[in-house]
């Protein structure tokens, strides 16, 4: 049916009559596109000679040597099939790897997992491009990301210039913080920007009525309004503020709210799952049936973590979070009160 609409637009008709100029061009293009196509469909789809299609080929394969020594047109001789095969920049294995990264974060849309893919498949030889396509057919059907927005590339290349640049921006930000105001504009620089748990987050020195204990602050990138405005020169921030993402991370991979603490927990599950869940943390003490872990941590992330572990986990200190702890349960018990 698009084909048939074609026929009608005056402006495809005046491309279709350029002659072999479109034709060469329309042939490569869907080379380039990994489709195949017998000498047979490409004189009928183009109603030109035998002879006129192979002088086709010809060119497209001294283009191909010339511009893409990576990639040669060839005869598949058991289906008659012509293809443009490539030998791969990156492994299939490795494609295979990122892959199956990105689709597990569930950062992107299902638009945007796609372009992924797309550019990703470009890298890998053909049998690889085959292969790969059969393994994610399955997944990519049932692809669900977590609520986010179609432009999460663009906000990630919008940031990260920002970055790069030391521009600040301005923006509006819907918070989960109660009490925040999702009209009010924020200014500030972002510093960088990391991933964990399906969110992309940027670090931001905020310059304007900033709580001096909680700056930088952490923003999540898709709960940004979009687009922002940024400034056209660079501001420099104070340097004891540069915070690196890699410590961050290594803080810990929760949210980071409330004060940098550092705490002592005793754990009674299998200790491997606490060390992995709090970088930087380190077993100082082993016991019977528990063991003593030390680290640096957020208050209001270390919270969220230490109620998902139930009766695994016992905090030793500081006090302000055994006290933190304790509250919370209070808090909780409360909403089982009839």
């Amino acid at each position: 049916m698009e084909d048939d609409k074609k026929k009608f637009d005056p402006e495809y008709q005046d491309i279709e009559n350029s002659g072999s100029r479109y034709r060469i061009l329309n042939i490569f293009t869907r080379f380039l596109n990994h489709e195949t196509m017998t000498m047979d469909w490409a004189t009928d789809h183009y109603e030109a000679n035998k002879t006129a299609i192979q002088k086709d080929f010809k060119l497209i394969r001294r283009i191909l040597a010339q511009q893409m020594p990576n990639r040669q047109l060839v005869l598949d001789k058991s289906n008659s099939e012509y293809h443009i095969t490539r030998e791969g920049v990156i492994d299939g294995a490795d494609a295979i790897a990122i892959l199956k990264m990105l689709i597990g974060t569930r950062a992107f849309s299902k638009a945007e997992l796609k372009d992924f893919t797309s550019d990703i498949l470009d890298l890998v030889d053909d049998g690889d491009y085959r292969n790969i396509k059969v393994l994610l057919s399955a997944t990519m059907a049932e692809y669900k990301p977590v609520k986010v927005s179609d432009d999460l590339r663009e906000r990630i290349r919008r940031l990260s210039e920002c970055i790069l640049k030391k521009r600040s921006v301005t923006f509006k930000y819907h918070s989960s913080r109660q009490g925040s105001d999702a009209t009010k504009d924020i200014i500030g620089v972002p510093i960088n920007m990391y991933f964990d748990t399906s969110y992309y987050y940027v670090m931001i020195y905020v310059l304007k009525d900033a709580d001096p204990t909680d700056n930088p602050r952490i923003f999540r990138l898709d709960r940004f309004e979009f687009p922002i405005d940024s400034s056209k020169r660079a501001i420099n921030i104070p340097y004891s503020k540069k915070v690196d993402e890699g410590t961050m991370l290594n803080k810990t991979h929760l949210l980071k709210m409330g004060n940098d603490v550092n705490y002592s927990f005793e754990y009674f599950s299998y200790p491997q799952t606490a060390l992995d869940k709090l970088p930087g943390s380190r077993i100082v003490k082993k016991k019977e049936n528990s063991v003593i872990i030390e680290g640096s941590i957020f208050t209001e992330g270390a919270l969220l973590w230490i109620f998902s572990q139930g009766n695994q986990l016992k905090v030793l200190g500081p006090d302000s979070l055994v006290r933190a702890v304790k509250q919370r349960l209070v808090d909780t018990l409360k909403l089982y009160e009839k």
